[in-house]
């Protein structure tokens, strides 16, 4: 997704703006990485009720298993995101993710496996309420909240957290590692 200038004749802005059409082009995902549509069901008081995940028989998530991933998740993990808050970049050796949000963040991941097929691709992700986003480890993840509203981010682990020299959170300086493709586009 982004911006084009534009012009169209029946549109006539003030000359020092700038007419944008919002551009929905489809970026190349970064290999294993999987964005699931979630089943969001409104309600009658303006808010919804997600399912989440589901599991098979087996505990794998159901969606991943449909994919040919076979993640079991072994812990969940709330992060409550103020307005404008950013957090960039860790990775994780071992460790893989399901993440899904109550709002929408603005996702960026880099694919910093070796072996990979897309070693060193960037992706940026809108993750809104009604998805979930798969992170298989070697993938750099960061994000913000764009928004005026706060933000929680619940997140599924196949690894414990630990926070001693065993922890499966690596940080990334982002003076050595931009983020800029992941903030919006007219800011």
């Amino acid at each position: 997704m982004g911006f084009a200038k534009t012009k169209h004749p029946k549109i006539a802005l003030p000359k020092d703006h700038t007419l944008l059409r919002q551009t929905y082009e489809k970026t190349e995902a970064i290999d294993k990485v999987h964005v699931i549509k979630l089943s969001t069901f409104a309600d009658d008081y303006g808010g919804w009720f997600k399912e989440t995940l589901r599991l098979t028989p087996k505990g794998y998530v159901q969606a991943l298993y449909d994919l040919g991933v076979k993640f079991k998740f072994v812990q969940t993990n709330m992060s409550f995101l103020a307005p404008k808050t950013k957090r960039f970049w860790h990775i994780h050796p071992n460790q893989s993710e399901i993440w899904t949000t109550n709002g929408t963040i603005l996702l960026g991941l880099i694919d910093f496996r070796p072996k990979s097929k897309t070693y060193l691709k960037k992706m940026k992700v809108v993750l809104s309420q009604d998805k979930a986003i798969y992170i298989p480890n070697g993938v750099a993840h960061g994000f913000l909240n764009p928004n005026s509203k706060s933000v929680t981010l619940t997140y599924f682990t196949d690894y414990y957290f630990v926070a001693d020299e065993n922890t499966q959170e690596c940080r990334i300086s982002p003076k050595k590692l931009s983020y800029k493709f992941v903030k919006p586009e007219t800011l």
